[in-house]
This record gives structure tokens, sequence and C-alpha cells, in this order.
């Protein structure tokens, strides 16, 4: 779902054994492994509904290796409804596409998928 959205590039990270999902340079979404919670996906929140989703959903996690004030972990190993899910991603590259440069702004998403 994360690579749908505009300007979206993956990347696998060797040395951090991990999974990126980019927009313009920035990380989004991180799928990383954690021996405690399993396989988890980093995401981007806003700090105020991070607790709101923490105190709802067992699954979504302070942010692991991340700044826990603005990312979350979903943890993968539970339940979590799909539309949540994308739900979190498409807040996360929302946050993150808001971040970027007024020229890239500006300029909008490419039309063709990298």
């Amino acid at each position: 779902y994360a690579l749908t959205k505009p300007d979206a590039v993956f990347e696998h990270k060797e040395s951090w054994d991990a999974l990126l999902y980019r927009v313009h340079g920035k990380i989004f979404a991180l799928l990383v492994r954690n021996a405690a919670d399993g396989t988890l996906l980093n995401l981007k929140c806003d700090p105020y509904l991070s607790l709101e989703f923490r105190e709802q959903y067992a699954t979504v996690l302070p942010g692991w290796h991340m700044n826990k004030l603005h990312w979350i972990s979903l943890s993968l190993k539970g339940h979590t409804p799909e539309a949540v899910c994308r739900d979190l991603v498409d807040m996360s590259y929302d946050l993150v596409w808001a971040g970027l440069s007024e020229k890239i702004r500006k300029r909008g998403p490419r039309a063709e998928p990298q």
C-alpha cells in the first residue's frame, strides 16, 4: 500500500536489515524486525493522535529506534484493522510530504511512478 503513494520509492537497507519507503528521500514508513515485538512498521504520527492510537490498539507502540514523540511502531504480530493501518500510512506520508521543501510541494507529485 505504501508504494501506491505518489513518488513513493522502496529501498532495502541491508545494514539496518530494514525495508524503507521514502518520498523525495525522506522515510515515511520503515519495516523492521524486533526480537521482542516481531515485525514492526514504523510510521510518522501526529503526537496527539499517537497517544490515542496507543490507548486504543495494543498493536500500536512507541516508535522503535525513532523519536517517540513523532513516530509509532505498528506491531504486525497482533491484529489491527486494515482501514486503521491504511489511515496510519496515509497520515505518515502526509506528514512527511508536508515537511518537504516548498519547491517540491508546489511542483506536486510526479505523474509517473518511480
